[in-house]
């Protein structure tokens, strides 16, 4: 399996990667408006609904992370060219594996943790989650198969279909039949809508199984063995995540975590730009790191991250003014309380590229284990941070520490990416001077070209 060289490859690699990613927030955030606004009467059931997500969230991402990279590298290698049977078969049963294994821990550990988080009405939201779940085993193989091919058009598609069908159906019977969209039957619109999308995936992926099931303990364990790490590290990193959400819950109450929620939300789309060219950064670094050696790796995260600060300063600056405006058009008045949380977190959202970025980087340059443990440090800051900080100074105390702890992070990851391919900081903030120019000098050519046509 050979990369595409040259500007196409990013072009077209970050063009759907990032449609993908906005039309995904973009469904989140419709569908947000009208649960919070339309359906849930209390900030109370809109946390208990945010948690439930989180959860969902969280186990997809830990999955994904344990099947991308070890599918992607390994089907890149040479030994495997006419072997790719035994790569598939190695990542459907783990997938499988892990699926059985969260559901068990579901069924028999779930009740201690909603009680842990305060929410006893969560229990049957995640039992019926469950069959999410199940449904997720096919859904992120055929994922991860195109991904592994490139085919991030026919990803959107899929995605597109799961997160269309689940807001259609939400807006249909939110006119037609209120009454119907309670807290459980969100879940089966869920279901009903991954569903959809597992028919989307699988129609464009079939060309690519493999012919037979050809499952080998040597290709799984050194699967396994270069998985490992970055399972341990999508733990850590999704954990550290929800943060906020799950110790507001566990110490104070699910009203405070819709709060937190709607943050949450607008980072999210914060970290569109991050993610996406994450996600195409990945396989170009383990060309680049094979073929150009660290050099050419070390320019690729310098540029991607002083572009993406280039595009996310002027944002967070317009966010920190105005922040009654986008929670108002988020959740409407009564989330005003999380106007102080945003305000306090916005501000240093340029930190959080470097975060994503040294991920996709460590991960490609063969160093996993590196990642593993800055990210299990970075998730025992953040919670220890957070924990400290809710003692100290109440519910606002978790936008406090998220922010101590992303600046320790950082300083953590900068001094790991220094010594190992020699990352800049003056040459990172270069490339967002660099955007900037770029921007005015575009903008300076249409201008002149508007003047140019004037009579």
């Amino acid at each position: 399996m050979k990369l595409t060289s040259g500007s196409s490859f990013w072009i077209h690699s970050v063009f759907f990667t990032l449609l993908n990613r906005f039309s995904l927030i973009a469904f989140g955030v419709i569908g947000y408006i009208i649960l919070a606004k339309k359906v849930f009467p209390t900030a109370n059931e809109m946390g208990v609904w945010a948690l439930f997500l989180g959860i969902i969230t969280l186990i997809e991402t830990i999955k994904q992370g344990l099947l991308r990279n070890p599918m992607i590298k390994f089907l890149s290698e040479p030994e495997y060219v006419n072997n790719r049977n035994k790569i598939q078969s190695a990542s459907l049963i783990t997938n499988i594996l892990f699926s059985l294994l969260t559901i068990l821990l579901i069924f028999f550990g779930g009740h201690l943790f909603v009680k842990w988080l305060n929410t006893p009405q969560l229990y049957p939201l995640v039992q019926l989650g469950t069959l999410l779940i199940l449904l997720l085993i096919p859904f992120n193989h055929f994922e991860v198969l195109l991904q592994a091919h490139f085919k991030f058009r026919h990803i959107f598609f899929g995605y597109f279909c799961r997160q269309g069908v689940f807001l259609a159906c939400v807006i249909i019977l939110l006119i037609y039949h209120k009454p119907f969209l309670t807290l459980v039957n969100l879940v089966k619109l869920q279901i009903l809508a991954l569903a959809c999308g597992t028919v989307v995936l699988l129609y464009f992926a079939r060309g690519y199984f493999y012919r037979r099931f050809d499952a080998e303990k040597k290709t799984m364990l050194r699967m396994f063995h270069f998985g490992k790490y970055i399972f341990g590290t999508n733990v850590f990193s999704a954990f550290g995540r929800s943060a906020d959400q799950f110790i507001t819950a566990g110490l104070i109450s699910a009203d405070v975590v819709a709060y937190y929620n709607v943050v949450s939300r607008i980072n999210n789309m914060m970290d569109v730009p991050s993610i996406a060219v994450a996600d195409v950064l990945f396989p170009k670094n383990v060309e680049a790191m094979a073929s150009s050696g660290e050099e050419k790796v070390r320019y690729y995260f310098e540029r991607t991250v002083g572009t993406i600060i280039s595009i996310l300063a002027p944002i967070s600056l317009i966010i920190f003014i105005a922040p009654h405006l986008f929670i108002t058009i988020l959740a409407g008045s009564k989330y005003y309380a999380a106007v102080p949380i945003l305000q306090t977190v916005i501000l240093f959202s340029f930190l959080r590229p470097f975060s994503y970025q040294f991920g996709a980087t460590m991960d490609a340059i063969g160093k996993p284990k590196i990642n593993f443990w800055v990210n299990l440090l970075s998730m025992c800051l953040n919670y220890s941070c957070m924990y400290i900080g809710l003692r100290l100074t109440g519910w606002m105390g978790a936008a406090y520490g998220a922010v101590v702890s992303s600046v320790l992070s950082f300083c953590i990851m900068f001094v790991v990416l220094n010594k190992t391919i020699g990352v800049n900081l003056g040459e990172t903030f270069r490339y967002v001077g660099f955007a900037y120019r770029e921007m005015l000098s575009i903008i300076k050519k249409l201008l002149g070209r508007n003047d140019g046509a004037l009579p």
